[in-house]
C-alpha cells in the first residue's frame, strides 16, 4: 500500500505541480524515489549499523574453541546453529567439530545430504524420529556415536525430545562442561573434583562484545539471548555443584566450591545483568554452608531476590517465609 500511494503521489506531483518537460517530468519519479531512501538511511543509520556488533561471532565461537578435537556436537535452538555454522562454513573454524542440528535431524533429506560431510557419524536409520518406521531415536544416535572417548559428544541448547519420564535420554548423562554439556554413559559419570578442574578450564571467557552490557540491546535480540546464555553457561557449573552437594548431605567441601562459583559469577556480572534465579541458587548455596556467615549471606541474596525479581507472587512469598524464619539468627540483627 506504501508503495501504491507514492506512485499516486509521484503521479499527482508531475502531472498538477512540476511544470516541466516530458523528459524532465520522468526523472521526477525516480529522483523522488532516490531522495526517500536516502533519508530513511540518514534517519535509521545509527539504529541499523551493525559494523561494531561482534556479539553473535564471538557467541558461536564461545562454542566451538574450547571443545575438545574431532567433538561431535549436537545442538537446538537457531542462535546456536547458525552462529557454529557461519564459523565453520563460511570461516573454517573447527572443521574437525562435527556439528548436527537436532531439528534438522527429523527431515528425511538430512541423512543423505549431510551424512557425507560429517564422517564417521553413524545415522542408524533414514532420520531422528522414533516414532516411525524409518526413523530412530536419539539412543540410538548416541549407542552408535557417544562411546567413544577420544571423539567425546557434546549437547548444546538441550535434547529437543525427552526420550525418559523425567527428561533425558536413557543410560545416559548430562555435566556442564563449558558453554555445552558433555554427554556420558550413565555409568561413566565422572568423578566431582576431576570434573570441576575440566569444566572451569572449557568455561567461556567474556570478550570485548560478549556478552554485551546490560540495556545495549532490547530484550526480543539475539543479543540479549546471547547475554543471558553467557551467564547461564557460568550458573549451569555452579548448580551442577549445588546439586551435588545436597545429593551427598550436604556435603560442606562440594557446597563450598558451589558458593565460591556463585560468587564468581555475580562478582563478574554487572549490575542490572544478573539474572534472578542466579541471585536465589546463591542464596540456597548459602544457606547449606555450615559457616558461621551463612545466614547473614543468604538473607543478603534472598531479599536482594525479593526485591528485584520478576517471580511469581507465591515464589516470593516462600523466600519471604524462610527470610523471617532465619532473620531472628542473623548476626547483623540490630
Amino acid at each position: 500500500w506504501l508503495g501504491v500511494g507514492a506512485s499516486v503521489f509521484a503521479h499527482w506531483l508531475i502531472s498538477s505541480i512540476v511544470p516541466l518537460t516530458s523528459k524532465g517530468r520522468a526523472l521526477v519519479g525516480p529522483s523522488l524515489a532516490v531522495l526517500a531512501v536516502l533519508a530513511r538511511c540518514y534517519t535509521a543509520f545509527e539504529q541499523c549499523d551493525q559494523s561494531d556488533n561482534w556479539v553473535l561471532h564471538d557467541y558461536g565461537l564461545g562454542h566451538l574453541d574450547p571443545l575438545p578435537r574431532n567433538s561431535i556436537l549436537v545442538v537446538k535452538g537457531d542462535i546456536i546453529t547458525n552462529s557454529i555454522r557461519y564459523h565453520q562454513v563460511c570461516r573454517g573454524v573447527r572443521p574437525d567439530v562435527r556439528h548436527l542440528d537436532q531439528s534438522m535431524m527429523t527431515y528425511e533429506w538430512y541423512t543423505p545430504q549431510q551424512s557425507k560431510h560429517l564422517p564417521g557419524i553413524k545415522f542408524p536409520k533414514g532420520l531422528y524420529h522414533p516414532y516411525k518406521p524409518n526413523g530412530y531415536s536419539m539412543r540410538e544416535f548416541l549407542l552408535e556415536n557417544a562411546l567413544n572417548e577420544d571423539e567425546p559428544t557434546f549437547l548444546c541448547g538441550g535434547w529437543y525430545h525427552d526420550e525418559q519420564e523425567g527428561g533425558g535420554i536413557p543410560g545416559f548423562i548430562l555435566m556442564p562442561m563449558g558453554a555445552c554439556d558433555i554427554i556420558l554413559p550413565q555409568s561413566e559419570k565422572i568423578g566431582f573434583q576431576r570434573w570441576a578442574k575440566l569444566s572451569k578450564a572449557v568455561l567461556p571467557n567474556a570478550t570485548s562484545y560478549w556478552p554485551p552490557a546490560p540495556g545495549i540491546f532490547a530484550i526480543d535480540t539475539w543479543e540479549q539471548v546471547a547475554m543471558t546464555d553467557f551467564w547461564a553457561m557460568w550458573h549451569r557449573r555452579a548448580l551442577h555443584m549445588l546439586n551435588e552437594g545436597i545429593e551427598k548431605n550436604n556435603d560442606q567441601k562440594i557446597l563450598q566450591s558451589a558458593v565460591d562459583a556463585y560468587e564468581d559469577i555475580l562478582k563478574a556480572c554487572p549490575e542490572g545483568g544478573q539474572l534472578d534465579y542466579i541471585i536465589k541458587n546463591a542464596g540456597v548455596a548459602w544457606g547449606r554452608l555450615q559457616r558461621p556467615e551463612s545466614i547473614d549471606k543468604m538473607l543478603y541474596y534472598f531479599r536482594k531476590f525479593v526485591k528485584s525479581s520478576a517471580a511469581s507472587p507465591e515464589e516470593k512469598r516462600e523466600i519471604k517465609a524462610v527470610i523471617k524464619q532465619y532473620a531472628k539468627y542473623s548476626r547483623n540483627q540490630k
